[in-house]
């Protein structure tokens, strides 16, 4: 019975001495959730007060996330194989690039045959404020001045995703014109593309249908108007058109992928229309090399068509097979004072013309690759040899080759020669019943970002 008495009294204590626990932690919980929250709605007032400070900053993130900054520098080491050439205007040294590198001797007396030069030094800025709509500023900075090379607004067709719209100042549609100096193998464009697009942009509209994306069509086509002056931007007296004629372009191009076969083929066609102005009274000639008075705003032909192709195949790290052809009337008028001259044609009159080239272009791996090029322009169509009778009908074929070394992914070093081949003529005479030195070789240091 005893035994029964105290089990009893152990139980009771058991449970009142549990009761009295289960109490004693009761109360402390109680104080913590009641202090959690009071620091819960704390820190609520903390996040809120840095919220509203973060706002603003929030804001200028995502304007400057619409906002794509990129660009390339090249800086060279030239070297010349040059020849003074006597001109009218007195004598010049010939050097690479046609006429915008000859420096007229009274400019610099002393011979020149090595220089360091910034050839291209670029920041694009690319500006994306809502879908469709895109803003590109680029300006180019040289060793001696700055200028614009883009500037437009582009806006893209929301309902069929295949139209275009450009309106400012921008590329002319060419392959090669179009093709980023950033990319290309070869030191500078074809002698073509040089006389015919002299500082491939100009200012205009165009509008662009694309039917890949909409109909998986691989056709492209590019229609633009352009003011048709020869230099980007307003020419040197600041204005921004000559006269009220207007170049219309034509770009068609289709592409055919055959991916399991590593084999991609590109072509098309183009066609130029436009016409120059006179600006200065005196006599011309014709496509038939015979002479005419013009006068102050009479019209001189400006019109061709051309072809392209370009041929990818996916061996070995890659080879490239690349060409242009285009024929047609090219006219201007001579003479740095004349306003909208075309330094790399620089002949009053018009000519029938026609140029071509062919690249052959090959990575060896991902740190290296070369190329070999073939271009040939011809200003007068209609004499050759003996038959040409001033130095401008001439026609030079141009070989040129490069291979580059990529030290870093973003980093190449290049190393160019460029080969110009005159066609002689003993009617000219003097330099001209040789072919003119006028070889360059290039070391040539690029970075993009």
């Amino acid at each position: 019975m005893k035994k029964v008495i105290v089990a009893l009294m152990l139980s009771i204590f058991g449970i009142v001495n549990a009761q009295e626990v289960e109490n004693d932690s009761i109360k402390p919980i109680a104080i913590s959730i009641d202090s959690l929250q009071q620091s819960i709605n704390e820190h609520q007032l903390k996040f809120d007060a840095l919220n509203e400070q973060l706002s603003p900053l929030q804001e200028q993130v995502d304007k400057m996330s619409k906002l794509r900054i990129s660009g390339y520098m090249q800086v060279q080491f030239d070297m010349f194989n040059y020849q003074d050439v006597p001109t009218s205007s007195g004598p010049l040294q010939l050097r690479p690039g046609t006429s915008e590198t000859n420096v007229p001797l009274t400019t610099n007396p002393v011979d020149v045959n090595n220089s360091f030069l910034i050839r291209r030094a670029r920041i694009k800025f690319t500006y994306q404020p809502i879908e469709g709509v895109t803003f590109v500023l680029q300006p180019n900075f040289t060793f001696s001045a700055v200028t614009l090379k883009d500037a437009y607004v582009q806006l893209n067709d929301r309902w069929t995703n295949t139209y275009q719209l450009w309106v400012g100042q921008f590329n002319r549609p060419d392959y090669e014109v179009e093709f980023s100096s950033r990319e290309r193998i070869f030191m500078e464009r074809s002698r073509m593309s040089i006389i015919l697009y002299p500082q491939e942009r100009d200012l205009g509209a165009k509008v662009v249908a694309d039917f890949m994306t909409q109909y998986e069509i691989p056709l492209k086509i590019d229609v633009a108007a352009f003011n048709g002056n020869f230099g980007e931007g307003p020419i040197s007296n600041q204005i921004a058109d000559v006269d009220s004629e207007k170049d219309i372009v034509v770009r068609a191009t289709y592409s055919l992928q055959f991916p399991k076969a590593g084999l991609g083929i590109d072509f098309g066609g183009n066609g130029y229309y436009g016409k120059n102005t006179v600006f200065a009274d005196g006599t011309y000639s014709d496509v038939n090399s015979q002479p005419f008075d013009a006068k102050i705003g009479d019209k001189l032909k400006k019109q061709w068509y051309g072809a392209e192709l370009q041929v990818y195949y996916d061996i070995l790290g890659g080879i490239a097979l690349k060409s242009e052809f285009h024929r047609g009337i090219i006219s201007g008028t001579a003479g740095s004072a004349i306003i909208n001259n075309n330094p790399s044609f620089n002949f009053s009159g018009e000519r029938e013309f026609l140029g071509y080239y062919v690249a052959l272009e090959k990575n060896f791996g991902t740190k290296f690759q070369g190329g070999i090029r073939y271009d040939s322009f011809d200003p007068n169509v209609k004499l050759s040899g003996n038959g040409v009778a001033v130095a401008n009908d001439l026609e030079v074929h141009t070989w040129g080759f490069a291979f580059h070394y990529f030290f870093t992914t973003n980093t190449k070093i290049g190393l160019g020669y460029t080969m110009p081949i005159n066609e002689t003529s003993s009617t000219i005479g003097g330099i001209y019943n040789n072919d003119i030195r006028n070889n360059t070789a290039t070391l040539r240091f690029q970075v993009n970002f």
